[in-house]
C-alpha cells in the first residue's frame, strides 16, 4: 500500500478535512476528525470505520507513524502525506497535528440502547459546553455504562473540543441523540425502566437512591439543570450531597459521581 502525496488545498481529501471543521460538514459527510497519535490509533483499534489517514511529512518520519501506517494498510484505509504548512491551513489549531483521521460519525438508535439485561443508560440534557461533554463521556466510558443518549439541543459530541476532551470515548461509547426525550423516556418506562434525574434540589441522596435494574440516569444543563418536563417524569430526583458552600457541581463531575455510584450498586467488576 502506497502513500499519496497531496500538495493542494483543492484536493478532495483536504476539502473534506476543511468541511469537517463545522457541524454542518460533519453531518453532510457523516464523519468527523480525530487528531494526534493516540486518537488515530484508537480509531483504528476500536473497529470504527476510518475513511482516511493524513500525515504531515515531518510526522511520517517518527516511529509511531509506521505503526499507524501498518494498521491503516491492514484495514485498507487510504493514507496521505501533506506538508505541515498545508495541514495547518486546513486543520487549524496549535500545535499543528502531525496526523489526523477521518472517522465515521456513528450513532445508535435510541430504542436499541434499551435492549439488554438491565442496562444503565445516561441521558444528557442540553449540555452546552463541548469540554464538559467530552470529560463526562470519558468518565462514563470508564464507569462502564451501557449507552449514552444526548438531547438534540446539546453540543455536537463529534466537535474537535469534545472529541479531544473525551480522549476517544466518542469512539467506544454507544451514543445516540434524541429529539423528543419525553417520548423516549415514556417508552422506556413502559418497558420497565426506572428514571433518576439529578438536581441540586433532589428529594433523596444518591447514596439512598436505587440505581439497580434497568435505569436511566439524567444529568442536565450546566446552568438550569434537568428540564422540568423530564424531572416530572422521573421516579426519583436525586442530589449529590455537598458539605461546602458550593451550590452545584460541574456536569462532568456530577455525571461521573452518579455513574460510579450506579456501578457500585450494580456490582460492576472493574
Amino acid at each position: 500500500m502506497s502513500v499519496e502525496r497531496i500538495d493542494s488545498q483543492k484536493h478532495p481529501v483536504m476539502q473534506t478535512l476543511r468541511e469537517l471543521q463545522t457541524e454542518k460538514g460533519r453531518l453532510e459527510h457523516e464523519s468527523f476528525i480525530v487528531e494526534g497519535t493516540m486518537l488515530v490509533h484508537r480509531a483504528l483499534e476500536y473497529g470504527i470505520k476510518v475513511r482516511s489517514v493524513v500525515f504531515t511529512d515531518k510526522y511520517s518520519s517518527q516511529p509511531e507513524a509506521n505503526v499507524i501506517f501498518c494498521d491503516a494498510a491492514t484495514q485498507g484505509v487510504a493514507v496521505y502525506e501533506v506538508s505541515e504548512g498545508l495541514m495547518t491551513k486546513v486543520v487549524p489549531g496549535r500545535p499543528t497535528p502531525g496526523v489526523v483521521a477521518v472517522v465515521e460519525r456513528r450513532l445508535f438508535d435510541t430504542y436499541s440502547l434499551l435492549v439488554g439485561p438491565s442496562p444503565l443508560i445516561i441521558l444528557i440534557d442540553q449540555c452546552e459546553n463541548p469540554d464538559n461533554l467530552g470529560m463526562l463521556l470519558r468518565s462514563l466510558d470508564a464507569a462502564g455504562v451501557d449507552g449514552v443518549v444526548l438531547t438534540s439541543d446539546s453540543v455536537d459530541p463529534f466537535s474537535k473540543l469534545c472529541v479531544r476532551a473525551s480522549r476517544g470515548a466518542v469512539l467506544s461509547l454507544r451514543l445516540a441523540t434524541v429529539d423528543k426525550p419525553e417520548e423516549w423516556i415514556a417508552r422506556a418506562k413502559e418497558t420497565g425502566y426506572r428514571v433518576l434525574a439529578s438536581s441540586a434540589h433532589g428529594t433523596q441522596t444518591i447514596w439512598t437512591a436505587d440505581f439497580t435494574g434497568s435505569a436511566i440516569v439524567v444529568v442536565g444543563n450546566e446552568h438550569t439543570g434537568v428540564r422540568q418536563s423530564i424531572r416530572q417524569m422521573a421516579d426519583s430526583v436525586v442530589v449529590i450531597p455537598m458539605k461546602g458552600r458550593m451550590e452545584s457541581l460541574n456536569i462532568a463531575v456530577a455525571g461521573a459521581i452518579m455513574a460510579y455510584e450506579a456501578a457500585r450498586q450494580r456490582g460492576v467488576a472493574f
